[in-house]
């Protein structure tokens, strides 16, 4: 299990330099060969960047169909540890939730940020987590 960060979607979606390394990784979660968590922050974040509610309908339809991903959901004090986290670690409150939440499931994060390398909680590529 793995707790994927938005970037690594973006990275596909926009077709970034590393968009065919996150396809791999994603299609192997789509199929559930793979098992991960996204937060459902991180799916707000994709969406408000793709703005336009027709490319918002098609990738929240895509990624519901997705046998090993799993939504997950955070509360008023989720966010409250995960902001108090980010400052003790120096993450900005994104990365924080992020952090607060891998440490919370005890998963790696997959992510192309760095920032979470000088953290506790193990930061993997795309490739790394499916070994090429």
């Amino acid at each position: 299990m793995y707790l994927i960060d938005a970037n690594v979607f973006l990275e596909l979606l926009y077709r970034r330099q590393r968009w065919a390394e996150s396809y791999r990784f994603l299609e192997k979660v789509k199929s559930g060969e793979v098992r991960g968590y996204v937060l459902q922050f991180a799916v707000h974040g994709v969406s408000a960047i793709l703005a336009k509610p027709e490319l918002v309908e098609i990738f929240l339809s895509e990624i519901a169909t997705w046998r090993g991903l799993e939504i997950v959901k955070s509360d008023l004090g989720d966010e409250i540890e995960a902001a108090r986290a980010a400052t003790r670690v120096g993450l900005d409150f994104d990365d924080g939730l992020h952090y607060n939440y891998a440490k919370k499931l005890g998963v790696p994060i997959v992510s192309f940020d760095r920032d979470f390398d000088k953290t506790d909680v193990k930061r993997l590529e795309p490739r790394d987590a499916i070994g090429n």
